[in-house]
């Protein structure tokens, strides 16, 4: 077993490769998880301030 996670001498370079393409994907997907709820937030912001704009418009009835 240790000889197979030695990898015949490479078995630092294999598996710290590893570990640094693990640790990319965690963070890239933290990233894109963060700008995805940021994304909505701001949707979320704009069909608000849509919505206010139109109500202010329609001279404050909205039925």
């Amino acid at each position: 077993m240790s000889e197979w996670l030695a990898m015949g001498g490479y078995g630092f370079y294999v598996w710290s490769s590893y570990g640094m393409l693990a640790i990319a994907l965690i963070v890239e997907l933290a990233w894109l998880r963060h700008h995805r709820r940021e994304s909505w937030r701001r949707a979320a912001a704009m069909r608000a301030e849509r919505s206010i704009a139109a109500t202010t418009r329609s001279g404050g009835t909205n039925r």
